[in-house]
């Protein structure tokens, strides 16, 4: 009797230094996070240079290496059609853009896989920087919620456009032509 009052004690504090750990690690996780896409007084939406971005070899950067540039950034998964139709288009348009545009291309990993996106980036050649998305916290700070959503920043961190559905390379263009 003893023995499993001890055991339930043990297994309780245990539970406890658990749940605690939990929550420290949730706060803390918190406070590190940078959001991605921020309201301005204005109105208008900015990128946080600062918010960082996971490469396919699971390294790590910020969109501050992309500062300065007109930045597309595309939402992607490997499983979705539309998607596939503008890998060639966004390879295309990636090999023939100018100096002063960016194209980042971030994998919804948290409802795909690293290993479908590098063989996607494999299938159709891609060149261009490739990103996951591993826990869904840049898809939800973007309000992604299809695949494939493009957004268009000017060289200031702007949000210009936000595009749902595939594209072309005559698209990216024009959108860029605009700015």
């Amino acid at each position: 009797m003893q023995f499993k009052k001890r055991l339930g004690l043990y297994f309780s504090a245990l539970l406890i230094v658990l749940l605690v750990g939990i929550v420290l690690k949730d706060v803390f996780l918190k406070e590190t996070t940078v959001n991605p896409l921020v309201e301005n007084e204005d109105g208008t939406k900015q990128l946080a240079f600062d918010a960082k971005l996971t490469r396919l070899d699971e390294s790590t950067t910020t969109f501050k290496e992309y500062k300065g540039k007109v930045l597309i950034v595309n939402f992607w998964a490997s499983w979705c059609g539309p998607c596939q139709e503008e890998a060639s288009e966004f390879r295309d348009f990636y090999n023939n853009k100018s100096e002063n545009v960016e194209l980042l291309a971030i994998n919804t990993t948290s409802v795909d896989s690293i290993e479908n996106a590098i063989e996607f980036q494999e299938s159709y050649n891609l060149n261009f920087p490739i990103f996951l998305d591993l826990d869904g916290t840049l898809q939800k700070s973007f309000g992604v919620v299809a695949y494939p959503t493009t957004f268009i920043f000017d060289s200031k961190g702007i949000l210009k456009n936000k595009i749902k559905g595939s594209m072309n390379q005559k698209q990216l263009n024009d959108y860029i032509d605009k700015l």
